[in-house]
């Protein structure tokens, strides 16, 4: 059964990370297409992954979250680098392989950047993308974030290093998604 809801929209909901996500986190953390996307090297065990939760989940400046689909785990979400005194934060997220392209990262990436602007108040929402990520320098196009620059050279992926897109949206920019007007319309 699936864990109390934190934000819903109309494909994914975001979701507290629970102790029985681990399994899920550990296994697609691990997938060299999930790791080659945020530049890791490194196999999380069971320690690995409750640090990495509890790394999200005692910081003031981080959150995680468990993307379901229909009541399924299909991904993580995550804020990170929060800084108050500029009102901005980076956003991240993947999405397991088995669950790929049906929308659900944009569909993610779009609750976390209206969450950004509408209840925590930020001016300004930050990511990056590696180069050869294409699938995900895609969802954050299509939720509006406009390419900034880019850093040369900066994460080792597969024994060569690689540069990072850097993309950004502010809140003057934001068109939020007709299911989110019409929700915060009727007062839910």
């Amino acid at each position: 059964m699936p864990g109390p809801v934190f934000l819903r929209g109309d494909r994914v909901a975001l979701c507290p990370v629970e102790e029985r996500d681990r399994e899920f986190l550990k296994r697609n953390l691990n997938r060299p297409e999930i790791r080659a996307g945020f530049g890791s090297a490194t196999a999380l065990g069971d320690d690995g992954v409750a640090g990495y939760v509890e790394e999200f989940t005692d910081a003031d400046d981080r959150e995680i979250f468990l993307v379901r689909a229909d009541g399924d785990r299909v991904g993580e979400a995550f804020l990170f680098d929060l800084e108050p005194q500029r009102g901005s934060v980076e956003i991240g997220y993947w999405i397991a392989p088995a669950h790929q392209g049906n929308g659900y990262a944009t569909a993610a990436a779009e609750l976390l950047v209206d969450y950004c602007f509408a209840e925590r108040r930020l001016h300004k929402v930050d990511a990056r993308v590696l180069a050869f990520n294409d699938g995900s320098r895609a969802v954050l196009e299509k939720v509006g974030f406009e390419r900034e620059g880019r850093r040369r050279d900066t994460f080792y992926v597969d024994g060569e290093y690689v540069d990072a897109d850097l993309y950004g949206i502010v809140e003057s920019e934001w068109e939020r998604p007709a299911y989110l007007v019409d929700r915060s319309e009727d007062g839910d």
